[in-house]
């Protein structure tokens, strides 16, 4: 394929790929007001926007003016919602989490000069709910959450000097613990659940640096937080602000 080929088709793969993602956001505000159903449909935008950039990549990816290969070390804040955010006493299903410290890193291999896949690990540790009951005294309840899996990227074209603006959908395994008591106290706490998440991202690149702003969907079924007879529903979804720094520094 000539080069001027080449430029439509990577063209043509970027706008598709970016009305996905907008396809994908729209989904998801959707979700915040009709509930499951509708999170059902933005999962499989999501997956689909994945397997869709694997797809087209692979059309190109032995293109020249790749860029190299990046650890990317990452560091950010983590506001919590849903069930992990509302507050301990007052709410059946609440936690009381508050703001916390993420950390981790991710391996972005890059496909093309627009086109990327990053596996990542990071760790999240959401600020503690501090109380006191008489039967107990203080108590303190713990929420973290490990993450592994793997995102999807679409960055838009320019040099490394350049402000590059990207999109980013992603899918993994989030491991989520809880550490203090059950509501009514007649229990000391540690449990974990495993479940599939999900996450989307948007933010820019600049010279060795990334700032961006993710939302995280965290929700699961369990009967491993809350004492009852049936699996509860918990909603972990949360918003997170980042900012990368690539190892290596230059292309």
């Amino acid at each position: 394929m000539d080069a001027l080929g080449q430029n439509s088709l990577d063209k043509k793969v970027e706008i598709g790929l970016i009305i996905l993602n907008f396809r994908i956001m729209i989904t998801f505000r959707i979700t915040l007001i009709d509930g499951e159903e509708i999170l059902l449909k933005l999962k499989f935008f999501t997956v689909a926007a994945l397997v869709l950039c694997v797809v087209a990549s692979g059309s190109y990816s032995f293109a020249g003016n790749k860029p190299e290969n990046h650890v990317i070390i990452e560091a950010g804040l983590a506001a919590p919602y849903g069930h992990l955010g509302a507050d301990f006493e007052k709410t059946r299903l609440g936690l009381g989490a508050s703001g916390g410290l993420e950390l981790g890193f991710r391996y972005r291999i890059h496909l093309s000069n627009t086109i990327s896949v990053a596996p990542y690990f990071h760790f999240v540790n959401f600020g503690d709910f501090n109380g006191f009951e008489p039967e107990v005294e203080d108590y303190r309840v713990a929420s973290t959450s490990l993450r592994y899996g793997a995102e999807f990227m679409v960055m838009m074209p320019g040099s490394r000097n350049s402000l590059r603006p990207f999109l980013g959908a992603g899918v993994g395994m989030f491991r989520n613990r809880v550490t203090g008591f059950v509501q009514d106290f007649t229990q000391v706490l540690d449990r974990s659940v495993n479940t599939l998440g999900y996450s989307m991202r948007f933010g820019v690149q600049f010279v060795g640096l990334e700032f961006s702003v993710v939302y995280n969907i965290n929700r699961f079924n369990t009967w491993q937080f809350y004492q009852s007879d049936y699996r509860e529903r918990y909603n972990w979804d949360n918003v997170g602000f980042r900012a990368g720094w690539l190892i290596p520094f230059g292309d």
